[in-house]
């Protein structure tokens, strides 16, 4: 079986780009926030380096308080994943972060980081005091095939006590199982 290879660090267009916020983000700050999130993005792609003048506009989004820039940030931020260490820091850091919302939106994008980086960021979020960033953990063991993974989920599982996360631990599990995870 051939082993997936990195996607390919691109940037759209800016027009296209911000072309799909256009009914969504009316106000003027989020509109700004916005075209900063992708001309930074468009920037990092363009010189295949990060610099903190291009890292930090996307570190910000992640933390605003409109969920559509946040997305935006965090959906960014998990390519960057795949290509610089430095954007490991950030999504670490949004993992830990005081707003219970942040947490869950980087919690739930972890899927899309590299294995190595979400298993130990998704342990910590399977101990989590929100039963909503917990449950986000245990979902995104459902859209993955990792067998490293698996053995934290059971760990957690064996633990939780709230109905609703134990729930989709269990489906998480199973799934893990389902694509060769084992035990």
């Amino acid at each position: 079986m051939a082993r997936r290879r990195k996607p390919r660090l691109f940037s759209f267009a800016r027009e296209v780009e911000l072309s799909h916020y256009d009914d969504v983000v009316t106000d003027p700050t989020e509109r700004r926030a916005l075209e900063t999130v992708v001309d930074a993005f468009a920037a990092i792609c363009a010189d295949h380096a990060v610099a903190p003048e291009t890292l930090m506009p996307i570190a910000r989004a992640c933390r605003h308080p409109s969920m559509f820039v946040r997305g935006a940030g965090i959906t960014r931020l998990t390519v960057l994943c795949h290509y610089f260490t430095e954007a490991h820091d950030v999504i670490e850091q949004l993992c830990r972060d005081h707003d219970d919302d942040v947490r869950l939106f980087a919690t739930a994008a972890l899927a899309n980081t590299p294995e190595a980086l979400a298993v130990p960021l998704l342990e910590r979020c399977l101990g989590d005091a929100s039963w909503r960033v917990r449950k986000a953990a245990a979902q995104t063991g459902q859209a993955t095939g990792w067998a490293t993974l698996l053995p934290v989920l059971m760990a957690a599982h064996a633990r939780e006590s709230d109905a609703r996360v134990k729930v989709v631990l269990q489906l998480a599990i199973d799934h893990q199982r389902a694509v060769g995870g084992s035990p």
